[in-house]
């Protein structure tokens, strides 16, 4: 559930390969494990420093492996939706659940 001035971002060709790389990189050096739990698969590439309307079109930001990590959804939605008091989580087929 991508924000409106993203979307385009995270529907390119060049997002889908750096996020497809990403993951067969960690496949191959952890099993593809969280990187911060450790002890679930990952399930979403997530950036660190996170995208904004004036740092989306920086590729040293936006498709630069070392602002990448690979997270399990309970992470990813602690990360992201944790702190900004959002309506919504999600769950393993990607859908939105009320917290």
């Amino acid at each position: 559930m991508a924000r409106k001035f993203a979307k385009k971002f995270y529907n390119s060709k060049r997002w889908q390969a750096c996020r497809e790389s990403y993951i067969g990189k960690r496949r191959l050096v952890d099993g593809g494990m969280c990187e911060h739990c450790r002890s679930r698969l990952g399930y979403i590439v997530d950036h660190i420093e996170e995208l904004t309307e004036d740092n989306i079109t920086n590729p040293w930001i936006s498709l630069n492996h070392d602002n990448l990590q690979y997270l399990c959804l309970e992470c990813h939605n602690k990360k992201t939706f944790g702190k900004g008091g959002l309506c919504c989580m999600f769950d393993e087929e990607g859908q939105p659940v009320e917290r």
